[in-house]
């Protein structure tokens, strides 16, 4: 519970500072300590302590992860456009949803399509979190739906973005990232890029820092320009691309450094994946548990942190020109079962 008592003292400190850089710079020091802090598993868990990342095969059964991507591909067909899967002409903006800026879609309630929270709910899935944790009473977010298709012809090969997913101001783990892979991810193929092992060297870089100012305001998403990525490759880190088949599900520490890459022109695999992400729900302020069952209620959208930086946000999407998009949805299109454990994960209902 240290981060989130120690986070609103922090903002209101910084809030009182008019020159950032000079701001006192209070340090968020890891909620559950313990979590994953030796190496001696005998799971996946060794490799996500030593690496920063681990790929868990199979976690879900093979038929199911097929069933999922095609139904998340019937969803990006049922916009009444002249998309065709089978013909990379039809590959464009004009044919498509609209995406974010990370371009993966999470609006028109897509985040509680039946297909995501099924995929969600899956044993496999929230075991593998339950075993980082060490409990199986988590949270989960309501992260976004990812089909890239290769080699679009209408919008430019997004660079290389390495970040990491949790502001300086923490130290030690404080969230565990998740991608359920839903389509073949080769070295060819778009995916998740790691810099292994960078976790370990978080608070060494971040203490070697004299200007923090890029510190502020606390947001947890920090942006590695060159300069300071040369830092970690001098100590011989380096891009590493994750591979992975349908049904495996890929896990790392926030604190690695990563980014999504666009699949390579020798690709022809369109990608298709779902982010989740769990963390304790003890971890969470009743405010955010609050707020959380609100946007569950509202079909809406979080970030990848399950428990923290929830927002009610104005679910419709807005067209350039200030108008909704007609295409919005106030519901998706398949409701998903409303289990007791999907009610749990979503922070609608206390455990």
């Amino acid at each position: 519970m240290a981060a989130t008592q120690t986070f609103p003292q922090a903002i209101n400190l910084m809030n009182k500072q008019e020159d950032a850089s000079s701001a006192k710079i209070e340090l968020i020091p890891a909620p559950m300590p313990h979590i994953l802090s030796k190496g001696d598993y005998q799971d996946f868990r060794a490799e996500l302590y030593e690496n920063g990342f681990a790929v868990i095969k199979g976690a879900i059964p093979l038929d199911r992860a097929e069933k999922y991507c095609e139904k998340a591909h019937d969803w990006l067909r049922s916009f009444g456009t002249d998309l065709d899967f089978d013909n990379p002409d039809t590959w464009v903006s004009e044919n498509l949803p609209h995406a974010n800026q990370i371009r993966t879609y999470a609006d028109y309630c897509v985040n509680h399509e039946k297909f995501m929270w099924d995929a969600r709910l899956e044993p496999g899935v929230v075991d593998a979190f339950a075993k980082v944790w060490e409990t199986d009473e988590l949270l989960v977010s309501f992260d976004s739906l990812n089909i890239t298709f290769p080699n679009r012809k209408d919008i430019p090969r997004r660079k290389a973005w390495e970040h990491i997913d949790q502001s300086p101001m923490r130290r030690g783990l404080h969230c565990v990232q998740g991608i359920i892979a839903l389509s073949p991810s080769g070295p060819d193929d778009g995916g998740l890029v790691v810099y292994p092992k960078s976790h370990k060297f978080n608070d060494e870089f971040f203490g070697s820092q004299s200007d923090k100012k890029s510190w502020l305001p606390f947001k947890d998403i920090y942006m590695l320009p060159q300069t300071e990525l040369d830092w970690f490759t001098a100590r011989g880190m380096g891009p590493h691309k994750v591979c992975a088949e349908p049904g495996d599900l890929i896990l790392w520490d926030s604190r690695v450094i990563h980014y999504g890459s666009e699949p390579t022109e020798k690709s022809n695999q369109t990608r298709t994946a779902i982010y989740a992400a769990y963390t304790p729900a003890s971890m969470a302020t009743p405010e955010q548990l609050a707020l959380k069952k609100q946007v569950f209620e509202k079909y809406g959208g979080t970030t990848h942190w399950p428990h923290s930086h929830i927002a009610v946000r104005n679910p419709h999407v807005m067209l350039p020109d200030g108008t909704r998009d007609p295409r919005d949805r106030d519901q998706p299109l398949e409701i998903p079962e409303f289990s007791d454990r999907l009610l749990k994960l979503a922070g609608a209902k206390s455990y």
